[in-house]
């Protein structure tokens, strides 16, 4: 009670879901690839990554020459949770943060344990100590209950010395990041749905306390890294329900990517990449030189020392590279520097890319390691590579447009949009969209890893190692459906809502600066862009379901009836 479904009016039954007091997308999907940085990036900038630059956990900026690990096991991903503006100073500059639209207009903002957080001033609130702690040790509840917690503090100090009746009042936008779901799901050693669900009930309690209030609100702390958690910090908090500032409030519920169960012992990684290539050179009249990132390994203290001198530069790369991967979980990229040119130059596809595709698709392949599918940019555009392997050889076809390949599907949703959104820029853009992606098979649960070691396998003991049983990255349905609900405040409707059909979450920072009537300050930055480039507003789509929830919008492809039917497997439709 007072959680999720109470919040969002949720009515259930064998076929399905409604809801009466809040507005579902039925399909809603990520931004590709369908990792971390590049979501959530894109969810608070309204541009897709292309635009705003950061197209993975890892990635390279051709024109800065500088590579990037956000991830595991390199010092890059220590960079981005400690040091405030490592992240935001890759965002392209060309493009502001939600935050930045809101302060421009005279607001204020809270962001708790986000990573995006540029624009924020002294209302970002990045994780502390504890928190990190507790997210290295994979104790994924502790995370949210410190995020709980911090949000409540937050408030309470924006606040400050409020009477016991006097009415609260909120920022003009606040951002609650609730992280465990992503180590949830995994770390489970199920399957990801069994997750998933799981910790779903363990987040409807902590809304329910934020919403509700709480007499016991903790925050898990370590007094030492070696000593067990405790909680602390103890404090009382009423509650938002029935405050007058929720009667003008918009409620946003999003997650940047889901999940497909893969096999982590069969993992590409790093080191493979760097064997195909030495054997490249080896074969062929070009040197082949992959940029190999120095990562913190768990059983090398050389390793360790070596990744800490990642402190003493910003990233940038050996002079003799002249490939560099991107492993995203399930999409591998790779940075092709042209031959005698140079890495702002755009590579030359049959001369610089079919001889790497060629022994590469070989490789692969007589590895049990084929992809599902292989992509190449030509300009602003993804091209489809198909190809014939027949045991021996590798024979690329033409390449053809996506809406003619096997990726225009439902098994791919907003395939055409994703792609073109990651390759879409202007001259005077990031420049971080790979060259070429191939697409791990899902199918065969195949998926490329960041993780830097001669080892596969781990041990399963998750309090000391990160054995994922699931990933994502990829394009197909289950990486990339994802949750996007808005609650409107004051809206007291009892019959269930229509959803709005279909929309990414490129389209969440349009729609909360339309509603706070800041829309204009994103049309004038974004002007230059291609429509393709950025998200639209949804607002009105909002306007027309809840003047209209009674007697639903009849000749409008946009809007959906209110039931969210459940799937074949039994998930609910828009629920990933």
């Amino acid at each position: 009670p007072g959680g999720l479904h109470d919040l969002l009016g949720v009515q259930q039954d064998a076929s399905g879901l409604m809801m009466t007091k809040a507005v579902s997308v039925k399909q809603a999907a990520t931004v590709f690839p369908s990792y971390t940085y590049p979501a959530w990036t894109s969810l608070f900038t309204g541009v897709f990554p292309g635009t705003h630059g950061i197209t993975g956990n890892s990635l390279f900026f051709r024109r800065r020459e500088v590579a990037r690990y956000y991830a595991e096991f390199h010092i890059d991903a220590v960079k981005v949770q400690l040091e405030k503006d490592f992240l935001g100073g890759d965002i392209s500059d060309q493009v502001k943060t939600l935050y930045e639209y809101v302060d421009q207009g005279g607001g204020q903002s809270l962001v708790v344990h986000h990573m995006i957080m540029r624009g924020s001033g002294k209302g970002a609130r990045p994780a502390d100590f504890d928190t990190l702690w507790n997210y290295q040790r994979n104790r994924s509840h502790a995370v949210d209950e410190n995020a709980l917690w911090e949000a409540v503090k937050s408030l309470k100090d924006f606040n400050g010395d409020v009477r016991p009746n006097a009415p609260l009042q909120l920022p003009t936008v606040m951002t609650i990041y609730f992280s465990g779901l992503d180590h949830a799901e995994h770390l489970s050693p199920e399957t990801p749905e069994m997750a998933r669900l799981e910790y779903l009930k363990q987040l409807d309690d902590l809304i329910a306390k934020f919403m509700a209030g709480d007499s016991q609100i903790s925050r898990t702390h370590f007094d030492t890294p070696a000593s067990e958690p405790g909680m602390a910090d103890t404090m009382s908090w009423r509650g938002l329900q029935g405050e007058q500032v929720m009667e003008r409030t918009l409620f946003v519920l999003v997650s940047d990517h889901g999940h497909t169960q893969t096999k982590w012992t069969d993992a590409l990684g790093i080191e493979d990449l760097k064997v195909i290539f030495d054997e490249l050179s080896a074969k062929s009249e070009r040197t082949y030189t992959l940029e190999t990132p120095t990562f913190v390994i768990e059983e090398s203290w050389f390793s360790k020392v070596r990744a800490l001198f990642g402190f003493l530069h910003n990233g940038s790369i050996s002079p003799r590279t002249n490939v560099i991967a991107a492993l995203n979980g399930g999409a591998l990229g790779l940075y092709v520097k042209p031959y005698e040119g140079q890495w702002k130059d755009n590579p030359v596809y049959d001369r610089d890319i079919v001889p790497i595709l060629h022994h590469l698709l070989l490789t692969l392949h007589k590895n049990g390691q084929g992809p599902e599918a292989v992509l190449y940019k030509d300009g602003t555009r993804y091209m489809f590579v198909p190809y014939h392997y027949d045991g021996t050889t590798i024979d690329l076809l033409p390449a053809v447009n996506l809406e003619e390949s096997p990726l225009n599907a439902a098994e791919y949703p907003m395939a055409q949009r994703r792609l073109n959104g990651l390759a879409s820029r202007v001259s005077t853009g990031p420049q971080s969209a790979p060259d070429v992606v191939l697409l791990a098979d899902r199918h065969k649960g195949l998926t490329y890893s960041n993780k830097q070691d001669w080892r596969v396998v781990e041990p399963l003991n998750v309090e000391k190692h990160r054995h994922f049983h699931s990933d994502h990255g990829h394009l197909n349905a289950s990486d990339s459906l994802v949750p996007i609900i808005f609650w409107v405040g004051g809206y007291e409707g009892r019959d269930p809502l229509g959803t709005i059909c279909e929309a990414s979450i490129v389209d969440v920072t349009p729609t909360i600066l339309d509603a706070l009537g800041l829309l204009p300050l994103f049309d004038i930055t974004m002007q230059p862009y291609l429509e393709e480039t950025k998200g639209t507003s949804l607002k009105p789509l909002l306007d027309v379901i809840l003047n209209h929830a009674a007697s639903p919008v009849a000749n409008d492809v946009r809007l959906c009836p209110a039931r969210i039917e459940k799937r074949p497997d039994g998930l609910a439709a828009g629920r990933r």
